[in-house]
């Protein structure tokens, strides 16, 4: 597999800075369980924060203050893992190991859906999408950035094809219509970074 179209380098930025909505985040850490350029770039920015971070100085915390624990974990995947599995790492407590095994809602004519719970205090959606070929893939009004990965298949939005690992930027309130490619379904994860009507 070949990804051509990588997330944008503000998105890499955000997403180095833990400051990415969950939704967008959860795309991301899919997106780089795939993508080994993307990881090293991720890990050049997280050093980038390492360093300007040693330049602050320390301020002392009142004693019964708390701090959060963070725990970090690698979006590297053994490949062999990886080799075995359709889904990408961070979807599987979720969605399962196969994306033939996941519990599609049918949505309209030739596309199915499998939304994918987020923490309570998420404003986002996360969605998974399987789109018949030569169907749309439905058009959902937002606020905010939305992403879309192409998992399985091919989408094309008349300009551009985008395979498997393809991430697909959208801003506020942009829309253009999403097609599956021709001889295949195109299972996707699509996320909203605000509430979708």
């Amino acid at each position: 597999m070949t990804i051509k179209h990588h997330p944008a380098p503000e998105y890499l930025m955000s997403c180095a800075a833990g400051s990415m909505p969950e939704s967008l985040a959860a795309v991301m850490a899919s997106h780089m369980s795939m993508c080994s350029r993307c990881r090293s770039e991720l890990a050049d920015l997280d050093l980038i924060g390492a360093a300007l971070l040693e330049e602050v100085h320390p301020e002392p915390l009142e004693s019964e203050m708390l701090l959060p624990r963070q725990a970090k974990s690698s979006v590297a995947v053994d490949a062999r893992e990886q080799l075995i599995s359709d889904v990408p790492e961070p979807l599987q407590q979720f969605v399962g190991r196969s994306l033939n095994d996941v519990a599609w809602l049918h949505a309209s004519q030739g596309v199915w859906q499998f939304p994918i719970p987020l923490a309570q205090h998420s404003n986002g959606s996360l969605c998974l999408f399987k789109i018949a070929s030569g169907f749309n893939l439905p058009h959902k009004r937002h606020m905010g950035s939305k992403i879309i990965m192409v998992l399985q298949g091919e989408l094309s939005d008349g300009q551009e094809r985008y395979g498997g690992g393809d991430v697909i930027e959208f801003e506020e309130a942009e829309s253009r219509p999403m097609t599956a490619g021709e001889g295949r379904a195109c299972v996707c994860l699509a996320a909203w970074e605000a509430p979708v009507s």
